[in-house]
């Protein structure tokens, strides 16, 4: 997935249609956005709204007809979706900064990452969230760099609301969200992490599935399967 690996302006749109699949007629999207919304913003709300179907599935955007700056600039375009974090940038930042911010008050703090960069990173990251064909498993820290092999690490850092750890991967037509465990996955002496595979088909991921010794995502899915613990939070 080039578009993710070297950044442009239609990373986005390239990787939502390689995701999921071609695109619909731009005379279809209608979008009620402000003029003082910046271009990126407006971009990805066009091409998502070019998807014939959801990209979205657990933060939220901000519909573009909602997005409204506040009395110091700063334009909250992304949330948390238990409302407990935001994302913003200043208007009057012309290298479109994004900042995070938990609720409750606060000060906004840079995220290192521009409005750019943010969007896509949030796209694939929901992607490997809402994903339909996915499966994860834990594996040993010792292990981890034969578990990723094919896959390149995205420059994304993690978001505000994951732990620091998290990273995402990519491969030529796959994705992974590499994350510590939850607590009680690991014992006492055990570093573990929880790597969550993603592909926009079946057929994709049971090559991934496969690697690891599992014949059918039955073994792996909670909702195919049943499982000796837990189902994961992804």
């Amino acid at each position: 997935m080039d578009e993710l690996l070297s950044i442009n302006s239609d990373s986005v749109g390239h990787f939502l249609r390689r995701w999921y699949g071609p695109a619909l007629s731009v005379r279809d999207v209608h979008l009620d956005a402000p003029p003082y919304v910046p271009a990126e913003l407006t971009e990805w709300h066009t091409s998502a709204a070019l998807t014939s179907g959801p990209v979205t599935f657990q933060d939220r955007p901000t519909r573009p007809r909602d997005l409204a700056p506040d009395s110091h600039g700063m334009l909250e375009f992304w949330a948390e979706n238990q409302g407990s974090y935001f994302w913003s940038v200043n208007l009057a930042d012309e290298t479109l900064q994004v900042f995070s911010k938990e609720s409750g008050g606060g000060e906004w703090t840079g995220t290192g990452e521009v409005l750019r960069d943010f969007l896509l990173h949030c796209t694939v990251r929901e992607a490997v969230i809402g994903a339909a064909s996915k499966f994860t498993i834990f594996v040993n820290a010792e292990e981890i760099t034969k578990a990723l092999e094919r896959f390149e690490p995205l420059k994304f850092t993690a978001l505000a609301s994951e732990e620091p750890q998290v990273k995402l991967w990519c491969s030529e037509d796959s994705l992974v969200r590499m994350a510590p465990p939850p607590t009680g996955y690991a014992g006492p002496r055990e570093q573990l992490w929880m790597l969550t595979f993603a592909a926009p088909s079946d057929s994709r991921i049971k090559r991934h599935a496969s690697r690891f010794g599992l014949e059918t995502l039955a073994e792996v899915e909670p909702d195919r399967g049943e499982l000796p613990y837990e189902p994961p939070p992804f």
